[in-house]
Formats: C-alpha cells, structure tokens, sequence
C-alpha cells in the first residue's frame, strides 16, 4: 500500500520505516525542516517537509496515499504546568485533528493512530484491557487521550477508518525515553526499591510495536482500540537486576518506604512551585512506579495476529 509515516524520524517511526522497506514497501515520510534524517541513510522513501501543525503540509503530504502512520507525538510525563499541556496539546491533539481532516479530504483508507498506555491515566486494578475507564491525570496523559478522541471523532463522524493502538513503556534500539533512563539511574544505583511490592511493570519493544502498528493497518477494525504491551509485565526488580547484569556491574539496592517516597516528592512538588520550575519527581511518579500493572492483549492477538517476539532478557 501507498504509505505516509507521520514521526518517521522518531524512535519507533525510525523503526517502522525500516520495517516497510525490509517489507519491499515505499512510504512517504512527514519530517519538519530541523528533523535528522541520518539514521534513516540507506533508505529508499519520498520526503515532505512539513507537520501537524501546518495544514497545508498535511494536505501535500496525504496526496495519493492509501494508508498513513500517525507516530508524531510530543511529552514529558512529569510535566504539571498548564504551559505543558498548551504545548502538548498542539500537536497532540489539534495536530491529530489537522491530520485526520486532511486523510478525510484525500479518501485515505486508513488511518493508524499511535497513542500510549499513558492516556489511560494510572489504573490499578489488573489485567487491564480496553474496556477500563481512562482517567488522564498529568497534561501529557490528558493530551494522549484528547488525541485519541480526536482521532476516533472523524470514524465516529464520518467514518473516516481510524484505528489507536496504545503500547506500554517501550524499548529498543535507539530509544531515549523513559526505560533508558530507567537503565541510566540503574547503573548510577540512585533508583531506590520503594515499597515492598512486586511492582509489576509492562514493557514492550519496539520491533513488537512496529508489527502491531503495522498489522493494524492491515487487519485492524475501523473505531477500535488496542493495548500493545510485551508477553509478560516483570517486576521492577527483575528489570533492574537484568539490565545490571547486562551491563556487567553491581549496585546496592537501597529500600524506600513508599510513604517516604510520596512524602519526598512532595516537598520537590512544592519548591518547584515556589521556583516556577519543574520537579525531576511527583506522587504522581512514586504511585506509578509502585503500582503493578498487566495489560490484556488478548484483542490485539485475536484482530491484528500481534504475538510478543522479543524476550525481555533478549531485548535488553
């Protein structure tokens, strides 16, 4: 199929353009004029210069094209401030809405929409699946799941075939987000173990995200969501001790309680008020990284054929 990929420059966009080519399948890449194309050398794609904000890009870009990969997002899961949230919401959610407009104007057959677990706001029941309430909490979060309503507003409206998938923390090759810093304060031993419980956290790579993205855009069902997540969700401990080894070094694990925990993010909380800037960590993480959490992928199995390919150990 004739296709446009939306954040192709990205991490996981990086990884789905090599996908299609490795397919035998050309697409046609959305890139703003400061995007880095150098780890895409090699590659064979169509360049449009341009993005979600800039209707008439979208216009050029979605021209002839039969399928296109919404990948562009922006985002900072411990950003609090309604500055943040203007920020994100342009391009995740008024951004979404320019693409979906100009995918209705041009006839596109499909349009796959990649949001996160993170528009589900933190849930702490399990398994989860795509039934449970969302209740975004953080700018990022509320502007994952404005985006998503956004999206599914033009299937809904006029039946433009849109489809959202919702990965978990992914990782892999290239990433830069919140798994690598996981590894950096790791190795640095600074990540204490707080609390005693399992601390059940869903990881998933990124090739797996990319045979989900693309499955969808073949399989998927118009109007539906999907949770991407990994085989299993490991405890955090498990994680810690994988990537330490990996690594070949050793680290103390020093136990937080995590009424500590809350209580020290926060009193970082309230100097950054005070200071008008952000904090490094909120309740919001300590909860988050506590909680135990396993994602149902048992629709995305039964729609899209997605079966998890990496193992963790392999992974990292």
């Amino acid at each position: 199929m004739r296709a446009l990929v939306v954040g192709g420059t990205g991490f996981i966009g990086g990884h789905l353009v090599r996908h299609l080519w490795d397919q035998g399948e050309r697409c046609r890449l959305l890139a703003r004029p400061t995007s880095d194309l150098a780890p895409l050398e090699g590659l064979d794609f169509e360049l449009v210069r341009g993005d979600l904000g800039n209707p008439e890009s979208l216009r050029q870009a979605v021209e002839n094209m039969e399928v296109v990969y919404n990948l562009a997002g922006i985002g900072h899961v411990t950003a609090q401030s309604q500055a943040a949230y203007e920020r994100f919401h342009a391009v995740n959610v008024a951004g979404v809405h320019h693409l979906a407009q100009a995918c209705l104007d041009a006839n596109v057959k499909q349009l796959v929409h990649l949001s996160s677990t993170a528009a589900m706001g933190l849930i702490h029941h399990s398994p989860i699946d795509e039934t449970a309430t969302c209740r975004p909490a953080t700018p990022y979060q509320m502007s994952k799941w404005e985006g998503e309503q956004a999206a599914l507003g033009y299937w809904e409206s006029h039946r433009l075939p849109v489809i959202v998938l919702r990965p978990c923390m992914v990782y892999g090759p290239g990433g830069y987000g919140e798994f690598a810093r996981f590894c950096r304060w790791f190795a640095q031993g600074v990540f204490p173990r707080v609390g005693w419980g399992p601390n059940l956290t869903p990881l998933v790579h990124v090739s797996d995200v990319v045979q989900a993205v693309h499955q969808a855009s073949l399989r998927g069902h118009p109007g539906q969501v999907y949770l991407v997540a990994g085989a299993t969700s490991p405890p955090l401990a498990q994680i810690r001790q994988l990537v330490l080894e990996t690594l070949g070094i050793k680290r103390p694990y020093i136990y937080v309680p995590r009424w500590l925990a809350l209580a020290g993010a926060w009193a970082l909380e309230a100097m950054a008020r005070a200071r008008g800037r952000p904090t490094l960590l909120t309740r919001r993480n300590v909860a988050s990284v506590t909680a135990s959490r396993v994602f149902d992928i048992s629709l995305a199995s039964r729609h899209l054929g997605y079966t998890p390919q990496v193992p963790l150990a392999e992974g990292v």
